[in-house]
């Protein structure tokens, strides 16, 4: 069974090794500036599948303006038979 040496065993084994090191080859460690900690960014929300349409919509709305095209709605032709809600049926109000 093997015999494993405990933390402070393997500290003072690492620690030896690392001075035995130095004293053969000075330059073995080159220590380093630390790195400054970066500045956190502000929080910035994802954009949704709505908002993206939207801004799709409105770059839409800009080019046609620009080119001069204008949209007028198209209204769907009614079924006379269909029940439909409109003002004029409602004169008194």
């Amino acid at each position: 069974m093997l015999n494993r040496p405990d933390k402070d065993a393997l500290r003072a084994m690492l620690e030896s090794q690392v001075q035995e090191k130095l004293q053969h080859d000075p330059d073995a460690v080159t220590t380093y500036a630390a790195q400054p900690v970066p500045d956190r960014k502000p929080y910035t929300s994802k954009p949704t599948v709505q908002d993206k349409a939207f801004q799709k919509e409105i770059e839409q709305m800009r080019v046609d303006a620009e080119a001069g095209v204008i949209h007028t709605p198209q209204r769907e032709p009614q079924d006379e038979s269909a029940p439909s809600l409109r003002l004029d049926d409602y004169p008194d109000l």
